[in-house]
């Protein structure tokens, strides 16, 4: 499950286009909100921009835990350092992806990592090649900034060294034992049916389960993608919408532009760069990327 986006050369003025998957229905994002718009307003700061035409097909769901606007934002920095021939090296593009967001550095560098500080300092680690999990996702978004406005920052979280080693070990069951997430309990009292929900998950025979981010979504980890599809088959009628999923090394997947760009026109200059993004998942049949969430 990864978004798609488009960059392409205008004639005039920036313009962006935004669709989705038909469950997700009608997607307004207003462009003081866009986080592409801004990826491009900060590196014009940093080279010379020319108008933009962005086509973005939005698979993952807005306020979902998910991240898919910090990948899409992280995407879109590391298309406009080609397409206009910045030159900036990761660590410039992970500075201007931490002004976006906390989570955009971490789309920069992909794969299994740990945040620090307030999301800008990524060190990668050592984990599973694949891991399958099955995601249970909510047409109806869930507010970061409510969550944390319910959070209780006085709970002590857990020590993450034994997570690291697990992953290090590619040990799916002591993996799933030590699933956390400081923002279960608040995201939890807003939306109380996530309780039955992470309980169908647990009962249909995952390994564990877990809110993803800031929810709604939950997510489990299951022994495979076998596994996985006996889980996602059991607990349909929890959720607005199943996806089994695996994990991936990157955040981003440059797609073979010309068969692609045909089918969808150029814009001006036409097509540039093309891409699928995805934060912190993405679908056992796209080369896309994915991370155990923290």
């Amino acid at each position: 499950m990864a978004d798609d986006l488009v960059i392409g050369r205008a004639r005039s003025e920036d313009r962006i286009d935004i669709d989705a998957e038909p469950w997700l229905g009608r997607v307004v994002v207003p462009d003081e909100h866009n986080l592409v718009l801004q990826a491009a307003g900060l590196m014009r700061t940093r080279a010379h921009g020319t108008p933009l035409e962005v086509a973005l097909h939005k698979r993952i769901p807005l306020g979902a835990g998910l991240g898919g606007g910090s990948a899409n934002a992280a995407g879109a920095l590391e298309a406009l350092n080609e397409l206009w021939e910045a030159g900036l090296e990761p660590a410039a593009l992970g500075s201007l992806g931490a002004a976006l967001g906390s989570d955009v550095p971490f789309c920069l560098v992909g794969g299994t990592a740990v945040a620090t500080g307030r999301g800008e300092i990524v060190t990668p680690l050592a984990a599973p090649a694949r891991l399958t999990f099955v995601l249970g996702l909510s047409a109806r978004p869930l507010g970061t900034a409510e969550v944390y406005g319910a959070h209780d920052p006085a709970a002590s979280p857990p020590a993450v060294d034994p997570l690291l080693a697990a992953l290090a070990a590619a040990d799916a069951l002591r993996i799933a034992a030590l699933l956390h997430n400081d923002l279960e309990p608040a995201a939890f009292r807003l939306r109380p049916e996530l309780v039955e929900a992470k309980q169908a998950l647990l009962g249909a025979g995952a390994l564990g389960a877990a809110l993803s981010g800031s929810g709604p979504t939950l997510f489990a980890v299951t022994h495979d993608e076998r596994h996985a599809r006996e889980v996602a088959a059991a607990v349909e009628g929890h959720f607005d919408r199943v996806e089994v999923v695996s994990s991936r090394p990157t955040c981003i997947q440059w797609l073979e532009g010309p068969r692609v760009a045909e089918a969808r026109g150029g814009a001006g200059g036409g097509i540039y760069a093309e891409f699928r993004s995805d934060y912190p998942f993405a679908s056992s049949d796209l080369q896309s990327s994915a991370l155990p969430p923290r």
